[in-house]
């Protein structure tokens, strides 16, 4: 039977052309620096999509989760390569995770859309404390060294004892020669919103933004915001760092909505205190005034659901 070439050649050409799109499809890759991390350490990964000729790609700027967080990272050279975006991780739980498929957006030539992701990233996340449980006891630098002990030591100790004692005798009996003065009354402790507001208005009227001490200014200024949340939310965030601080907002029920603020305020605080980075005041007042809104916002939430008298009142 003779084959008609009018009739099968386009039905070749059709299928190469569709075999040739597919093989085109945009897609994208992600590459992580590291794939054993210690919790809250931060590594870089790189996303890198691909796709025709005059395809335009768009990154997200960043995700956050539970478990972990992605942000922009500045690429090392003066501009990002068209097609590549660096991002900043951090993970905040131990185990085996996974850093989810990261969506990217694409704009071919001829105008059409459409999305693309990465491969999830398995990541192994480990303790900050060494991996073997005798290296994490103390040990003494220098072996004891012993102490010999004489009789002018003993002599020495009571002189000295008999002096502590005639003191405390004297002083003993000059007080009660003298008329206990009346006990003074507690002085009540401020609720949390009233102590930060003071704090805040007495910072701000302190004069160290008029002198540009802003060192001074963000330690004030991220000590009075983490006091607050300590005795608002129960716990010990004086103590935390800023990543504990962080991740403990994440986790309670009404401290996500605070996390954009913290953080705002923790990396300049940061930058200025540890990598004595320039400021400025306008950021530093938007900092004052950002931490003095979280503290109304927050008693809001915090406020027991009114009552089915108090709806009817």
């Amino acid at each position: 039977m003779p084959i008609r070439l009018g009739r099968v050649l386009p039905a070749f050409l059709a299928v190469s052309l569709a075999v040739a799109a597919g093989a085109e499809e945009p897609r994208a890759v992600a590459t992580a620096a590291k794939t054993e991390v210690t919790v809250g350490e931060a590594f870089a990964i790189d996303v890198t999509a691909t796709g025709p000729e005059g395809t335009a790609f768009t990154f997200p700027p960043g995700a956050e989760a539970e478990t972990f967080e992605l942000r922009t990272a500045a690429p090392p050279g003066a501009a990002p390569v068209p097609g590549t975006h660096r991002y900043e991780a951090t993970v905040f739980t131990l185990g085996e995770v996974e850093i989810p498929p990261i969506p990217v957006r694409y704009r071919r030539s001829d105008g059409t859309e459409g999305e693309t992701a990465t491969e999830p990233i398995p990541l192994k996340v480990v303790s900050l404390l060494p991996k073997d449980p005798d290296a994490r006891k103390l040990a003494d630098l220098r072996a004891p060294v012993p102490v010999s002990i004489g009789r002018a030591f003993y002599l020495a100790a009571a002189l000295a004892l008999a002096a502590v004692v005639g003191l405390a005798v004297w002083l003993l009996r000059r007080r009660r020669r003298r008329k206990r003065p009346e006990t003074a009354p507690p002085v009540p402790e401020l609720p949390p919103d009233v102590e930060t507001l003071r704090a805040l208005d007495a910072l701000a009227a302190s004069g160290l933004l008029a002198r540009a001490e802003y060192r001074r200014f963000y330690i004030a200024l991220a000590a009075t915001a983490k006091r607050y949340l300590e005795r608002r939310l129960s716990a010990p965030v004086l103590e935390m760092t800023t990543t504990e601080t962080l991740a403990f907002l994440r986790r309670h029920r009404h401290g996500s909505e605070l996390v954009p603020v913290l953080r705002d305020l923790s990396e300049a605080a940061d930058r200025i205190k540890f990598a004595r980075g320039a400021g400025g005041r306008e950021e530093a007042e938007r900092h004052l005034s950002a931490v003095r809104a979280l503290v109304p916002a927050l008693e809001a939430r915090l406020q027991p659901p009114p009552t089915a008298e108090g709806r009817a009142a």
